[in-house]
């Protein structure tokens, strides 16, 4: 979660399904009804890399205190990237953990 209990990439996943046609058909069928968020996310995340091969980001702290500085190594799954920190140590992270560092 960021600083105003947003997530990044939960931000880029609802942007992009009010824009995909394929979301929007989806989200627009009367039984259905909008796409679950953590539905959204995997779909999205299937299709889009969030945090490319060498972009700055900043992670969230395991006590949620705050945010570090890290750079990704790489994707090493659908929702999961190895980041390394400013001390070179590594370690996977989600995209819950995990915003850019640009905003």
């Amino acid at each position: 979660m960021s600083d105003d209990g947003t997530n990044y990439v939960a931000g880029l996943a609802t942007r992009w399904a009010e824009t995909d046609p394929m979301e929007q058909w989806v989200n627009a069928a009367p039984k259905g009804g909008r796409t679950p968020l953590e539905e959204t996310i995997r779909e999205y995340l299937g299709s889009h890399n969030s945090f490319p091969d060498g972009s700055a980001v900043e992670v969230l702290r395991g006590d949620g205190s705050g945010w570090e500085q890290a750079v990704i190594v790489e994707r090493v799954g659908l929702d999961e990237w190895t980041v390394e920190y400013t001390d070179g140590e590594q370690a996977w992270r989600d995209h819950s953990e995990l915003r850019s560092a640009d905003g």
